[in-house]
């Protein structure tokens, strides 16, 4: 990866990281690394960790505990307050994006985020809702406005959904981040990370992985305020989940395409 791409910040990361990608490859290095970082704070992630490690010899997986241990120095360093935000994941994937084919992503930049947030201007016990999370950076900056929210996050892109996750976690966001199709809820559905459910009460940050469809879009409903669904709702003549579908128009509405953000 080029260097010049990395903002000063993530050089050591970056150093790191390209040990391991000479052999491996960036684009695997980077979806492991995702992985690792998850299972390091999620007592039930669904990956085959197993099997990501016996591709790595012990010099190898050290060096993974290392990118962990930098990107968590980068983020104790850059947050000083509740009003601070850092995304480290999508800021490296971006870099990554302009030297690699297989990151082939940008994202809104965080100016541009922070600045959507402070005209919005959320204030007391409103939710936050984006169906294109990207990294998370919309939820990093509504939160540093108006902290204490519960955020919904879908996006159909797994690598998004994860780094979304950590990145919740990790600024005490407490969420759920649905990786899926917004516009056609279900038709796309690999898991749902819910993030710091008990965080208030423990102090501990933790991401469970939900498998299922109806417990994670039944979680957001939830959280949102709706009421149950109906006992006809179910999959309807096109095979689409409409009860989790109700959930997803809250977020982006699949008739208008109109996004609700709070």
């Amino acid at each position: 990866m080029a260097k010049i791409h990395l903002p000063q910040e993530l050089k050591k990361f970056g150093d790191i990281f390209d040990t391991l990608s000479r052999s491996h490859g960036t684009y695997y290095i980077f979806q492991d690394f995702l992985d690792f970082s998850i299972n390091a704070w999620s007592l039930n992630h669904q990956a085959d960790m197993d099997t990501i490690r016996k591709k790595y010899d012990r010099r190898e997986l050290d060096l993974f505990n290392e990118l962990i241990f930098e990107a968590i120095r980068i983020l104790d360093k850059t947050i000083v307050s509740d009003t601070d935000v850092y995304d480290v994941y999508g800021t490296f994937y971006e870099a990554n994006s302009l030297t690699n084919k297989h990151f082939a992503q940008f994202f809104t930049p965080m100016t541009i985020c922070q600045f959507m947030a402070q005209i919005l201007s959320p204030t007391g016990p409103e939710n936050f809702n984006d169906p294109c999370c990207g990294s998370g950076r919309l939820s990093l900056a509504a939160n540093s406005v108006n902290p204490g929210m519960f955020h919904t996050l879908i996006d159909i892109d797994y690598t998004c959904a994860r780094m979304s996750a950590l990145n919740l976690m990790y600024h005490g966001i407490h969420g759920i981040v649905i990786s899926d199709n917004a516009l056609w809820a279900g038709k796309d559905f690999r898991g749902a990370f819910i993030v710091n459910r008990w965080l208030k009460y423990s102090g501990v940050p933790q991401i469970e992985f939900v498998a299922d469809i109806n417990r994670a879009y039944g979680y957001a409903r939830k959280k949102l305020g709706m009421p149950e669904p109906s006992p006809q709702k179910g999959k309807g003549p096109e095979n689409r989940n409409t009860s989790a579908q109700e959930v997803a128009d809250v977020i982006v509405d699949s008739k208008t395409n109109q996004i609700r953000l709070f």
